[in-house]
């Protein structure tokens, strides 16, 4: 190919090492599945020779924003050298944000030492034929995503006019009606791209409580709100129950309070008319829950949180939304740490033994276990996976003693590590260039702010404004640009964050030695300012499982070295 032949005798280009990016905004989009996006792009390199180092996949992502995607973590591979190559399947999964706002990441990319390469239609955008065609590309993509949004918004419109939740498909306490059916697209290869909801007519497009799941809701609100008890413990005894999500699976606490937020179990339907905060292309709502929602109206469907005559229960409603909307900063004593390691141990045990890389990694919480003879039994305190009482895993533990004397270990040894000296020096020149690059960001985002209010200034003034249509183009320009540089930002502030210098080796040989005489709290702090987790790996026959330190800067070091995000299952 042309384009690659003359990649090819650039400077850096010599060896096309590719990222492959796959993107798809919901499971039910087109019939362009991850899948034939990911053989698409794998044909391509098979065919000329380019070295994929890492796939990347976004998951129920919108392509009209670039914000809540993986694309800053993609430009950081490319700036670090490790790729010069962003591979996508056609120009609409890079995105649909319009050609201000794509080429402005496309600018950043070619900044960086990039190339986008769409497989369908591979454009050389050095000539005047492709930059057209690439501007043709981007133009075409968002019609195709304004249209998506005008039949969504005429589609919710109605639905919430005919008294109906934004979409028909099933939730926590709900189901289809018995007469209602599934209807299902596949591809040749048997896999599922679309599935639909074929109505009856009969049912007037309103789910119908599902009494199992419904009552599990219902009491769930009524212990939490009423009762005092903890989302853990009722989260628990439902799954023992066999209650579970929608889609079959077992429920986490933030999942029930998300069926509960909605108040759709009581009947209600919820949307917002208030304008979320923040500005231009990054403005967001600070929660789902209920404060959020200015707009609350009933519905066709029947309430499932009722009380004794049948009725919507409402006033436990206006408990339950009292409760779950007040400050984080009145129940945070609830959720303090009591044990050293609580928040630190991870569970090592493999999920599969025919998979033994994949490990189950849920934290490890304190608890007791017996120990010796009938008769003269004692406890010994362990800290044990918190996925053994969910049944989600077999379980691994390590005792107490065992696993603070590791973390005493491991100072120890780090206090006579002969070239620690050398790698904190190494490390902390990282950090140095991390902080450097925050600064520079922040320095060009300010830039560009200032940019932005000196624009809406001169549009106040009567006498200087430009035309409407003019400022809106200035404007999206600003905004097209301002946005990838906050997206570098927030993940180099999480880097810088992280990535912490570790002390010198004497700091630590002090560390060790008091260590031993250290309370529980002092030693909590300390394991938090150095030990991002401690993985625990099960041992063969009757060994002590294995602690696996992992401070820090080693975590930062290791994702900027191989930040993949390997491809998941797609329908």
């Amino acid at each position: 190919m042309e384009l690659l032949q003359k990649l090819r005798k650039l400077p850096g280009f010599a060896v096309l090492r590719a990222i492959i990016y796959l993107r798809i905004s919901t499971d039910r989009e087109e019939v362009y599945s991850l899948t034939e996006q990911l053989m698409e792009c794998t044909g391509f390199t098979d065919q000329h020779a380019i070295d994929v180092v890492a796939v990347v996949e976004d998951r129920g992502e919108s392509g009209g924003t670039f914000e809540k995607r993986k694309m800053a973590a993609v430009f950081e591979m490319i700036s670090e050298g490790k790729a010069n190559i962003v591979l996508v399947g056609d120009r609409s999964r890079f995105g649909r944000g319009g050609i201000q706002l794509n080429q402005a990441w496309e600018k950043q990319l070619n900044e960086f030492g990039g190339y986008l390469i769409a497989v369908k239609n591979p454009t050389d955008i050095t000539t005047s034929a492709g930059r057209t065609q690439r501007d043709t590309d981007d133009f075409v993509a968002q019609i195709q995503r304004n249209t998506i949004g005008d039949t969504w918004q005429r589609t919710h419109k109605r639905r919430w006019e005919d008294k109906l939740p934004h979409t028909g498909s099933p939730r926590m306490g709900y189901k289809l009606c018995e007469k209602c059916t599934w209807h299902v697209q596949t591809l040749s290869n048997g896999k599922t791209v679309r599935r639909a909801i074929k109505r009856c007519g009969e049912c007037g497009s309103a789910l119908q409580p599902d009494w199992f799941s419904g009552d599990a809701l219902a009491e769930f609100a009524r212990r939490w709100t009423d009762g005092g008890e903890s989302a853990y413990k009722l989260k628990v005894e439902m799954r023992e129950r066999g209650v579970t999500s929608v889609r079959g699976n077992p429920m986490r606490e933030m999942q029930w309070f998300a069926a509960l937020d909605t108040g759709f179990g009581w009947g209600w339907r919820r949307k917002r008319t208030v304008p979320a905060t923040g500005r231009g292309l990054t403005r967001k709502y600070s929660s789902n829950k209920p404060d959020t929602f200015d707009v609350w109206e009933m519905g066709k469907h029947k309430p499932v949180i009722v009380d004794e005559n049948g009725k919507p229960d409402l006033a436990l409603w206006e408990r339950y939304r009292a409760k779950r909307c007040q400050p984080t900063d009145v129940i945070a004593s609830d959720r303090k740490v009591k044990h050293v390691l609580s928040t630190r141990l991870r569970c090592g045990r493999p999920k599969n033994e025919e998979r033994p890389e994949e490990r189950c990694g849920m934290r490890m919480g304190a608890s007791k276990t017996p120990s010796g003879p009938k008769g003269n039994r004692h406890y010994i305190d362990i800290y044990t996976c918190a996925g053994v009482r969910e049944k989600l895993c077999k379980g691994i533990s390590v005792s107490r003693h065992l696993a603070h004397k590791a973390v005493g270990d491991w100072l120890a040894s780090q206090a006579t590590d002969e070239g620690l000296g050398k790698k904190a020096a190494e490390r902390n020149a990282r950090q140095r260039k991390r902080e450097n690059v925050v600064a520079d960001l922040e320095s060009q985002i300010e830039k560009l702010k200032k940019k932005l209010s000196r624009l809406t200034d001169l549009q106040l003034d009567e006498e200087a404004a430009l035309h409407p249509t003019a400022f809106k183009m200035k404007q999206g320009e600003i905004l097209a640009e301002l946005e990838p540089l906050e997206a570098r930002l927030e993940l180099q502030k999480r880097n810088v964050k992280l990535g912490k210098v570790p002390p010198t080796p004497s700091t630590f040989r002090r560390f060790a030695d008091t260590w031993p005489a250290m309370t529980d709290d002092e030693r909590r702090a300390l394991v938090e300012s150095l030990i991002h987790h401690i993985d625990v790996v099960k041992q063969p026959g009757k060994k002590n499982n294995r602690l696996v330190i992992v401070p820090y800067w080693d975590v930062v070091e290791e994702q900027e070295s191989a930040p993949v995000v390997h491809l998941a299952a797609s329908g």
